[in-house]
């Protein structure tokens, strides 16, 4: 039998109030999503404004969620820097 792949999901909320603030949204998804590696994608879903959900598949549960984890802070981040 061969082992299936876990689905491990982060939600996020993102707002920027500054005047191109959609477009740093985007810059940040952008970063998040090339976050992720080979075994751990890391796909990016908007739910309703502001809350997006991060998900990702893998074999490894730490592995995801540290990768997850690491998408967070650099969202995090590139939002921060244009505060």
């Amino acid at each position: 039998m061969t082992p299936q792949p876990l689905k491990i999901r982060a939600d996020v909320e993102m707002k920027c109030f500054q005047f191109d603030g959609v477009l740093h949204i985007k810059e940040a998804m952008r970063k998040a999503e090339a976050a992720g590696n080979a075994d751990c994608p890391v796909k990016i879903k908007l739910v309703a404004p502001p809350l997006y959900v991060l998900t990702t598949q893998t074999l490894d549960k730490d592995q995801g969620i540290a990768v997850l984890t690491n998408a967070t802070k650099i969202c995090a981040e590139a939002i921060e820097k244009h505060k």
